[in-house]
């Protein structure tokens, strides 16, 4: 059995998404409005079966090294192993000991300038990207005090919510560069994603809540459930919820700028996307920033949704599950045959 817990974060308002997996066809989710610490300690209580903590971007540092090497011998898991101490060493000398160690993995991989899937016993010029993730000591202590040393854990993952979402929409869409945007009731989040990796992870003071108070304070609050033909019926109405989008959107634009992350495209998730007037405006008014897009990510083709509708703040979460099961059903396909067929990716 599994158990995804997918953290909401906020400092007044903690609450975790858990989603529960004996069968893949029936997954159950429920919110539980518990404190970091609480979860963890509810986690240990059933200590015994796999446990993925996705947690925010804020909990995390990130690293990346392009690496470029001319060698004769063929390369090797302890090379990479040594490069990879040497740019650990070089971080924790820089970053002093507020941040702990927590993974690495490599990809844009090219020998002798052509791509590859593959790095160990290349040989002569060999490029390739490396990624260390760090987490915050404080939240890596909170786990290690029920787990113990987690890392030795084989039942315990611990990612970055929207790791995986990244190398998705990278790999489907083919897209290295472009920002993810998380508008919930309580926070706004902008990741910049760039070459494929986290350049920076931003907070902007403008979450749902500070619309809705923009709805209020313009007297059209009561449209904020209506649908985009019921608002239609009334121009007047249609009119003052157009226009309080604008400002929330030049306001929001102008936060982005500040922080240099406009010029991509945007990926939203966030349960306003299924407001049509708001993806409208938000849509046109980055438009005059940047010739770039905002495209909702609630949905695609490439996703199962394990027989139930999701809402789009699910969209993290589906993309990890749809990742694990690939995993899982190939492993146990390795076992069944006792071997690895290498066809099957």
């Amino acid at each position: 059995m599994l158990k995804l817990r997918y953290e909401y974060f906020s400092e007044s308002y903690p609450r975790f998404g858990v989603y529960k997996i004996q069968e893949w066809e029936k997954i159950q989710h429920h919110i539980l409005h518990e404190k970091f610490s609480k979860i963890i300690d509810t986690a240990f209580e059933e200590k015994q079966i796999q446990h993925t903590f996705l947690l925010d971007e804020s909990r995390f540092s990130f690293f990346r090294f392009d690496i470029f090497l001319e060698i004769e011998d063929n390369f090797s898991i302890q090379k990479l192993q040594e490069i990879t101490k040497e740019k650990m060493e070089q971080i924790e000398l820089q970053q002093g000991i507020q941040w702990k160690f927590l993974t690495t993995y490599i990809d844009s991989i090219f020998v002798n300038w052509e791509e590859k899937k593959y790095l160990i016993w290349e040989s002569w010029q060999v490029f390739f990207r490396l990624y260390i993730i760090y987490i915050d000591s404080k939240t890596l202590n909170t786990i290690n005090s029920s787990f113990g040393k987690v890392r030795e854990n084989p039942n315990i993952k611990i990612l970055p919510q929207s790791f995986h979402t990244t190398l998705f929409l990278r790999n489907s869409l083919k897209r290295d560069n472009f920002l993810l945007l998380y508008i919930t009731e309580s926070s706004a989040k902008v990741i910049k994603i760039t070459n494929s990796f986290y350049e920076s992870v931003n907070v902007i003071n403008l979450w749902l809540w500070a619309l809705k108070q923009m709805y209020k304070d313009n007297w059209v609050y009561q449209y904020w459930y209506k649908n985009y033909n019921e608002i239609q019926q009334n121009v007047l109405a249609e009119n003052l919820v157009v226009e309080t989008l604008e400002f929330y959107s030049m306001l929001f634009f102008s936060r982005l700028e500040e922080q240099w992350c406009v010029w991509n495209d945007i990926f939203v998730i966030s349960p306003i996307v299924k407001n049509w007037h708001f993806m409208e405006v938000f849509n046109r008014k980055y438009r005059e920033y940047t010739n770039s897009y905002i495209v909702p990510f609630h949905y695609s083709d490439n996703l199962e949704t394990f027989n139930k509708e999701r809402e789009p703040d699910d969209m993290d979460a589906l993309v990890y599950l749809n990742r694990e099961k690939v995993d899982v059903l190939f492993c146990k396909k390795i076992n069944e045959n006792g071997q690895q067929d290498n066809n099957e990716w």
